[in-house]
């Protein structure tokens, strides 16, 4: 059994740092697994379940608009993006006043482009997580 580092990591904080056995999530071009020794390797998401293989146990996060690379010579893979929390610890109520508030926001119009494509980025990727969340 081989493992490598992931690190986990969004701009506030280190969500996981540790040995994992696989690491599984669904990129912008597909599901994509990487386990110890993977090639070179860098892509990017908008959302993805997160599942990480980890000792005996499976870890699942739930990750927005990231960015994946690992580094062959290192072994070592880094998950950068801009919302990640482990799934059992989401408050779904918070994430539902979240969409509740981008939606107001692009409805009230007077946004710039940058904001307007950035807002509704974020609203695809919040409406997939609470997706996911009642088929649980």
């Amino acid at each position: 059994m081989s493992f490598f580092k992931l690190i986990l990591r969004t701009p506030e904080k280190e969500i996981f740092s540790g040995q994992v056995e696989a690491f599984t999530f669904d990129s912008d071009a597909g599901r994509i697994q990487i386990l110890a020794h993977h090639m070179d390797y860098g892509t990017s998401f908008q959302f993805s379940t997160l599942r990480l293989n980890v000792d005996d146990r499976v870890l699942f996060f739930t990750a927005r608009r990231g960015l994946v690379t690992f580094d062959h010579d290192r072994n070592e893979a880094r998950v950068l993006c801009l919302y990640a929390e482990e799934q059992n610890q989401i408050n779904y109520q918070s994430t539902e006043d979240y969409l509740r508030f981008i939606r107001e926001q692009l409805a009230s119009g007077g946004l710039s482009d940058y904001e307007l494509h950035y807002l509704e980025g974020e609203k695809q990727s919040v409406e997939k997580q609470m997706k996911g969340k009642k088929k649980a």
